[in-house]
């Protein structure tokens, strides 16, 4: 039975370029092997590329610079028998209309990912390995992919409804335990001008120690988004070797937290050694 991965940062490059470390003991290109023959499906989340492929002194200014353009509505008909009986009987039968509004979100500091993490993500391709998408959020980043060749599929219709119901669930309920995006919203707040959004007030750290609090605070939304998206997709193993430490406060990956994801939603962590275990040929 093919194993379904989820490959954290931290791991991914010994899953798809174990040629990267020679002097490592153990046998890694086991993994890589696992990928080549099926044995192993491998994903990785897409925050690796729109969160923390902004390198860290910069995450603060690209994201506090964020703006939301609202392009032209468009406004079209709609066949009063395409509502649902139970809104007509509400509102009436008369003339409805559909409005669209598109919401673009531009970040004029942002740069292209290293050259390492492009290549990186190349190798991961070439292996067959998918990327998972994140929540749904306005203004939020995305990579193009008019082929489906990069993400893995989260539906269509009410099956895409309910992959989004339930990622949304999922994150708030790690946001509300002061994990995952949470801390970054806050550090955000803690700074922004009354009536500004959050984001704004993430370039107004007040000296060093506010400053890395708001570079970790980054790597922690990008790991919650990370687990809400392997609980959403349904997938077997999250892979890691983040244990929280490099917090200074509590994090989603950490031992407390870890123990809840587990006894709420399934989640079966595994280390890099306990999966190379786990293959056992």
């Amino acid at each position: 039975m093919t194993l379904r991965v989820t490959f954290d940062t931290n791991v991914l490059d010994y899953a798809c370029r174990p040629e990267r470390y020679p002097k490592d003991p153990r046998d890694i290109g086991k993994i890589k092997r696992a990928l080549e023959n099926g044995d192993i499906e491998g994903f990785y989340s897409v925050t690796m590329l729109t969160i923390e492929g902004v390198m860290n002194r910069d995450r603060a200014n690209v994201f506090g610079d964020t703006r939301i353009d609202i392009a032209e509505e468009s406004v079209a008909p709609i066949d009063p028998m395409k509502i649902p009986q139970d809104v007509r009987e509400r509102f009436g039968d008369g003339e409805w209309e559909e409005v669209r509004v598109e919401m673009r979100a531009s970040q004029p500091g942002r740069q292209p990912v290293h050259p390492e993490v492009r290549r990186r993500v190349q190798a991961a391709k070439a292996l067959g390995i998918k990327v998972l998408k994140d929540p749904p959020r306005i203004g939020a980043y995305e990579l193009t992919d008019p082929d489906g060749d990069w993400y893995l599929d989260n539906g269509a219709g009410p099956e895409r409804s309910a992959w989004t119901t339930r990622i949304h669930e999922v994150v708030r309920a790690i946001e509300a335990r002061g994990v995952g995006m949470a801390q970054v919203r806050e550090l955000g707040l803690r700074n922004a001008d009354v009536q500004k959004a959050w984001f704004e007030g993430l370039q107004k750290a007040k000296g060093i120690h506010e400053e890395r609090a708001v570079e970790r605070a980054f790597g922690e939304w990008a790991d919650g988004d990370a687990v809400a998206s392997h609980i959403a997709y349904g997938l077997d193993v999250f892979c890691s070797s983040d244990f929280g430490n490099s917090n200074a406060t509590n994090s989603v990956l950490d031992a407390e937290n870890r123990g809840w994801l587990e006894l709420t939603y399934g989640v079966k962590f595994m280390k890099l050694d306990e999966l190379l275990a786990h293959l056992r040929w």
